[in-house]
C-alpha cells in the first residue's frame, strides 16, 4: 500500500508518530486482508461484531460506501524495529516530515508480525461487504493513519483512547488488555486452572474456572490489600502511566500473588466435592440460598476477594506497612505448609462431611443481613472470615467459627 500525501506529526507524549494518508480502496484491502483475518492482529481486538445494532449500523454504513461517503481514517499500527524507528526520528528532526517512499517502504515489509488494525474492524468488514455488490468502489479514496511505534504498549494506549468506534470497550475488555502480560503468566503458572476471556463466552461451570478481569481484580485487590477496588480508577492510572507490562515492583508482586491464587484454586477445587443430598436451596420466605454447595463458595467474587485480600495482609502487611521481602517469603512458606496440612485433612472427608464443615446454613443465615451495599458487605465479611482462619493456623473444627468474624 502506498500513501499519497503523507503528513506527519510526533506524539511527544509516547514517542511515536503518527502518518495520515490516503490510499485506493483496492490498495487498502489488499493490504490488510491477513491481518484483518487474524482479527486485527492485536490482543483484545473485536472481531467484527453481529449484534442486532451493529449489522444495522453496519448494513448503512455500506450503502454509503456504496454511494461514495468519506469514512473517518482507519488507523493502522506499524511495529517498527529500533533502528527503523531511528531513522524515522532523524528524518523528522531534519525535515519535520518522514519521507514518503520511506513510509512506502516500511508498508512493504509489513506483515502480520507488525501491522495491527487497532480502528477500523468495523469499517474494513462494511468496505468488505460494499465490494461484493459494488466492485467500482475499489478505485475510490480511504484515509488512512499509520501510527509507527517502536513498543506494542503504545499500540494498546492507543486502541483504549480511540473514540472513533461506533462501541466503546467495556471495563473487562479494558482489564484484559492492560494486564494481559500479567494474565497470561498466571496461567502459564496454574495449567490446572481455566481463565476464560472475554471472547470466549464462557462461564463458570465447575471449581477452578474463572473470568479473565476476575482474576485480574483479584492481583488489584492483593496488591492494594484493599477488599475494595475502584478498577475505572486504577485503568485511569494505568493509561496515564503508560507502563503497564511488568515493572520490577509488580513482577514481584505477582510472584507472590501466584502462590496465593493457587491457594484459592486448590481450596475451590477440594470444596467443589461438598454436596449433600435433599438439601433445602430456599429459605422459608422461598429465597435461594446463596450457598448450597462448596462449589458456590468461590463463584462469588466477594469471596475470592475476601481470601486473596487476608492472604496479602498476612504476607505483605496492612495497608500502610510494608513487611522485608525477607519477612514475606517466610510468611508465605509458613501459610503455605499449614495450608497443605489443611487440604490434607480436607481430603480426607467425604462430600457430606464437607458440607457439615463447611457451615453453608450459618453463612446464607449471616449474609442474609440487609445492607446498603451488599457487595461491600460480602467483601469485608469474607475477608475477616478468612483473616481468622489463616490467624487460626486452619486448624478449625468447621467454618462456623469464620463466618462469625466479623
Amino acid at each position: 500500500m502506498n500513501l499519497s500525501a503523507p503528513t506527519t506529526v510526533k506524539d511527544n507524549r509516547s514517542e511515536c508518530y503518527s502518518v495520515m494518508g490516503t490510499s485506493t480502496v483496492k490498495e487498502y484491502m489488499d493490504f490488510i486482508a491477513a491481518v484483518y483475518n487474524n482479527r486485527g492482529a492485536i490482543a483484545g481486538q473485536r472481531d467484527a461484531l453481529k449484534n442486532s445494532s451493529a449489522i444495522k449500523i453496519r448494513k448503512r454504513m455500506v450503502q454509503d460506501i456504496a454511494r461514495g461517503t468519506v469514512l473517518p481514517p482507519i488507523v493502522v499500527g506499524l511495529l517498527v524495529s529500533d533502528d527503523e524507528f531511528e531513522e524515522i526520528s532523524e528524518q523528522y528532526s531534519r525535515n519535520g516530515v518522514i519521507a514518503p517512499e520511506y513510509v512506502d517502504s516500511l508498508l512493504a515489509k509489513g506483515s502480520i508480525d507488525n501491522i495491527s488494525l487497532i480502528d477500523g474492524m468495523q469499517r474494513t468488514t462494511a468496505i468488505k461487504e460494499a465490494l461484493e455488490t459494488t466492485p467500482e468502489i475499489n478505485n475510490n479514496i480511504l484515509r488512512v493513519e499509520i501510527w509507527i511505534v517502536k513498543k506494542i504498549n503504545n499500540l494498546l494506549y492507543r486502541m483504549l483512547i480511540l473514540n472513533t468506534g461506533q462501541v466503546p470497550w467495556n471495563v473487562r475488555r479494558q482489564l484484559e488488555v492492560l494486564y494481559a502480560p500479567i494474565q497470561n503468566r498466571i496461567m502459564e503458572s496454574m495449567p490446572d486452572a481455566s481463565i476464560f476471556s472475554v471472547d470466549d463466552q464462557r462461564r463458570r461451570a465447575g471449581s477452578t474456572q474463572y473470568q479473565g478481569d476476575d482474576v485480574i481484580e483479584l492481583f488489584m485487590a492483593f496488591g492494594s490489600r484493599k477488599e475494595k477496588v475502584e478498577v475505572k480508577e486504577r485503568i485511569a492510572e494505568e493509561f496515564t502511566r503508560l507502563d503497564f507490562i511488568e515493572t520490577s515492583e509488580k513482577n514481584d508482586l505477582l510472584i507472590l500473588f501466584i502462590d496465593c491464587f493457587k491457594i484459592l484454586c486448590q481450596l475451590d477445587e477440594i470444596l467443589g466435592s461438598a454436596k449433600q443430598q435433599d438439601i433445602a436451596h430456599q429459605d422459608t420466605d422461598g429465597k435461594r440460598f446463596k450457598f448450597s454447595s462448596g462449589s458456590d463458595l468461590f463463584n462469588s467474587q466477594p469471596a475470592r476477594i475476601g481470601l486473596i485480600v487476608a492472604l496479602s495482609q498476612k504476607i505483605i502487611g496492612r495497608p500502610g506497612i510494608d513487611k522485608a521481602a525477607s519477612v514475606q517469603e517466610a510468611c508465605l512458606s509458613d501459610i503455605k505448609n499449614k495450608f497443605n496440612n489443611f487440604l490434607i485433612e480436607l481430603k480426607r472427608k467425604k462430600s457430606e462431611e464437607l458440607h457439615e464443615f463447611l457451615s453453608l446454613d450459618v453463612l446464607n443465615e449471616l449474609l442474609s443481613k440487609p445492607s446498603s451495599k451488599v457487595g461491600d458487605f460480602e467483601r469485608s465479611f469474607f475477608k475477616e472470615a478468612f483473616l481468622a482462619l489463616i490467624e487460626q493456623d486452619f486448624e478449625v473444627p468447621s467454618f462456623d467459627s469464620c463466618w462469625r468474624a466479623y
